[in-house]
């Protein structure tokens, strides 16, 4: 049997891009010295304002709707084609606890965004800080594209909640909601330029999942001076879906769609050494599961990951709120990277093969090391 390459795929995914022609530098400076206290207990409630059951006329609605509809519709034409750098903050609840991550951004228009961590960046008072060469940032969807704003369409309700502030600057606020109208997310659509600045994600009880902000944002091409190499970044490369489906006559488990009302959008296939990797992005434009597959086994031990057990499965997780899992199943290797909820995690998880007990770590094999790159699956 093949052993698994020391391929690499995406745990931090810091998927944000900001457009516009001009070189305008924003220099926006407002993270907290710490998380507010509200922040530091898990689940996280949904905002007391946002209050799903008020009554609203007919019309107030469809005002609503209408204008969050063209705030997100020009947040996608903004995030087009342009270089920028920025300060992602992002902070997860969850049952191990808050995690807060700090990272430096760049993106080359039509190219990739490469994301670095920051080292020392955060306050002290910030708990389980995530910023060293070790550590695991969970995978993140922030940018707002043409084919994401057509999920969001599809599955949730978006709506114009008024104006609001983020990142030091006049922000228009829209939510996202299901259509029974349960909160998902919140977005902060800069007044003037039409960026995202802030994104902040519920689970299906509307407790907060994440919370991510962008500061000390830069425009232009000058923003991308001291921009790491993308060099070890994988290269894939986009298919079909005649290639997807060939693959699939060979046996390939590359399903279409996965639990939670998640849809394939995008595949792309990576040379390696044992095989190729194929790499699938699913959403329902909130929402984002990478999932890698390759043939092979996985070692006995991993460093920096450890052994769970997952909708009734064993895997190694290389955090322990299990955004980034790994495990073998028929042959194939699996790899999930996700920005979702935990529960719709475990569902996925759930629905691909496994290798059952007895025996499975008996069997594992050698080479396979951790993934530690970037993913931009709305590029």
């Amino acid at each position: 049997m093949f052993q698994v390459s020391h391929w690499r795929v995406a745990s931090a995914a810091v998927v944000f891009v900001l457009a516009g022609s001009s070189a305008l530098a924003l220099a926006m400076h407002d993270r907290p010295d710490g998380p507010p206290a509200a922040y530091r207990s898990w689940p996280m409630p949904a905002p007391a304002h946002h209050d799903p059951a008020v009554a609203r006329t007919a019309a107030a609605r469809a005002t609503a709707a209408r204008t969050g509809l063209q705030l997100m519709s020009q947040a996608a034409a903004a995030c087009r084609a342009t270089a920028f750098s920025a300060i992602q903050v992002a902070r997860w609840w969850g049952p191990a606890g808050t995690r807060v991550f700090v990272s430096a951004i760049w993106h080359r228009p039509g190219g990739q965004t490469v994301a670095e961590p920051v080292a020392g960046a955060a306050s002290p008072s910030d708990p389980a800080v995530g910023n060293g060469a070790g550590s695991s940032e969970p995978s993140v969807s922030m940018i707002i594209s043409v084919p994401q704003l057509s999920l969001l369409q599809a599955d949730y309700v978006l709506d114009f909640a008024g104006h609001s502030s983020a990142a030091g600057r006049q922000a228009d606020l829209v939510t996202v909601d299901r259509p029974d109208g349960r909160l998902v997310a919140r977005y902060w659509i800069d007044a003037t330029t039409k960026l995202p600045l802030r994104r902040e994600l519920f689970d299906n009880d509307s407790r907060m999942l994440s919370d991510i902000t962008f500061s000390a944002v830069r425009l232009g091409p000058g923003a991308l001076t001291g921009m790491p190499s993308a060099g070890t970044a994988p290269d894939g490369r986009p298919i079909s879906d005649s290639v997807i489906a060939a693959l699939r006559a060979k046996g390939w488990p590359l399903p279409g769609r996965l639990p939670g009302g998640l849809t394939l959008f995008a595949a792309t296939q990576t040379p390696a050494s044992a095989g190729p990797v194929i790499g699938l992005s699913y959403s329902d434009g909130l929402s984002v599961i990478s999932l890698f597959v390759q043939r092979g086994v996985l070692p006995p031990a991993m460093k920096g990951w450890q052994r769970i057990a997952i909708a009734g499965h064993d895997a190694y997780a290389v955090d322990p709120d299990d955004q980034t899992i790994a495990w073998s199943g028929s042959g194939y290797v699996f790899t999930v990277v996700a920005d979702a909820p935990a529960g719709t995690v475990a569902q996925v998880i759930g629905a691909l093969p496994h290798d059952g007990p007895p025996g499975f770590w008996a069997r594992l094999g050698r080479g396979f090391r951790r993934l530690v790159t970037l993913a931009n699956p709305f590029r």
